[in-house]
């Protein structure tokens, strides 16, 4: 059986009958020009000339039972067209510009060929054509022999150079089909890694339903209990115990909110929520006074804008890069200054501290997941709650990076597009 013709032979195949086309015209007028008493048949090469072009532009039609029995087509056209120019060149009594035109389109078609069968059929066709019109000649000052050894040496030279090459491109199928097999064998191993990691997924879930489940219980109880003791004593407590509970209240919503957020985000992978409205102002003041105590301050230094995000993915960015601040200080006095400006589309937020500082070789391996670095005298995985910060705000389509200096600070940057 014949092979089906590569993509990549298709389109070689058709760039060379496409540029025959018109070159079948002008060699034969440049023969004409320089040898006036050339002999051709009327319209022929026109003929030709079209029928390569036909054959050149079957591929574009995109046709199945076309690109399946290409090689046929452009065998057919090459077989024909050799002929002509044997025939061509005996009504010439073998004149050297068409004898040498002979050689190059018949060497040429030989090495454009895939199968052995077409070679040999080609091959031996046009030999015994030769061999028929050269004996039909009468040769006068050199020996019609000479045409048929040089013609026969381009056929076994033709022949050795394509064995090789078919040689090389079996070797090569047989790497591809054992490529593909690898490949296939891969690809079952990852389905069934998918397959176990999926079953994992799902036990991960029910796993963590439970705890959130069991997490939110309390939560909810001392929100209740904060909320009922302000409601029948209120008026009794002092201030301060007063100004305490209701920072507990908003301890237990952000806690709540950090909870459904957070089980929300690492079982359903649910980065693009739907966006709201955000008071970050007042968000800030909240975290500020949460996080702050006689040792530990967080310093808000502007008015904060309201912008739009996921609530508690903003609530996590900022949790995480505070509670980083005050854990990486070895200060008497912890301090975080939260700051923003304006640039173009976007705001600029920044956390400054005075903690003991980030090495700069270790500034892109602190947001990848899982990564601990050497801080001070002991190991501590700071990668997690970083990575996660770096995943939500470039979802939300912006940056984040730092600078840092040893033992004065580090400052956070990060970007949020306004919009």
């Amino acid at each position: 059986m014949i092979n089906k013709l590569e993509d990549f032979e298709i389109k070689n195949a058709s760039i060379t009958c496409l540029i025959l086309s018109p070159s079948i015209i002008i060699y034969s007028l440049l023969i004409f020009k320089l040898n006036p008493n050339a002999i051709e048949i009327n319209w022929l090469r026109e003929v030709m000339s079209i029928l390569f072009l036909i054959v050149g532009l079957l591929p574009f039609t995109k046709n199945k039972s076309v690109i399946n029995n290409y090689g046929w087509y452009t065998f057919g056209m090459l077989f024909i067209f050799s002929h002509y120019l044997i025939y061509t060149t005996y009504l010439n009594d073998f004149s050297l510009d068409y004898l040498l035109g002979t050689y190059v389109t018949v060497f040429g078609s030989i090495l454009l060929f895939k199968d052995r069968f077409h070679i040999l059929l080609f091959n031996a066709s046009c030999l015994v054509d030769i061999f028929f019109r050269v004996s039909a000649t009468e040769f006068i000052g050199y020996d019609g022999y000479a045409i048929l050894i040089s013609m026969t040496t381009i056929f076994i030279f033709s022949f050795i150079i394509l064995n090789h090459s078919m040689r090389y491109k079996k070797a090569l199928k047989k790497s591809n089909l054992e490529l593909e097999e690898k490949v296939k064998i891969r690809t079952r191993d990852l389905e069934e890694k998918t397959e176990v990691l999926l079953k994992k997924n799902e036990e991960l879930e029910e796993y963590a339903y439970v705890i959130s489940h069991d997490l939110k219980s309390p939560i909810r109880n001392i929100y209740t209990v904060t909320h009922l003791l302000l409601v029948d004593y209120g008026e009794v407590f002092e201030e301060d115990v007063v100004s305490n509970l209701n920072l507990i209240k908003d301890l237990t919503n952000h806690m709540e909110l950090l909870v459904n957020g957070i089980l929300d985000y690492s079982l359903n992978g649910k980065i693009g929520l739907e966006n709201e409205i955000i008071n970050l102002n007042e968000m800030l003041i909240n975290i500020s006074k949460s996080n702050s105590d006689p040792k530990s301050k967080v310093i808000l230094k502007n008015v904060f804008p309201i912008i739009e995000g996921v609530k508690f993915q903003v609530l996590q960015v900022f949790q995480n890069l505070i509670q980083n601040a005050f854990k990486y200080n070895n200060e008497e006095t912890k301090k975080v200054y939260i700051d923003y400006k304006l640039e173009g589309d976007f705001y600029l937020f920044s956390i400054e501290d005075n903690g003991i500082g980030i090495e700069e070789k270790y500034f892109d391996k602190i947001f990848k997941l899982f990564k601990r670095l050497e801080l001070s005298d002991e190991k501590e995985s700071i990668g997690l709650g970083l990575s996660l910060v770096k995943k939500i705000i470039n979802t939300m389509g912006g940056d984040v990076w730092l600078t840092s200096e040893l033992n004065i600070g580090t400052t956070f940057y990060f970007t949020i597009p306004k919009q």
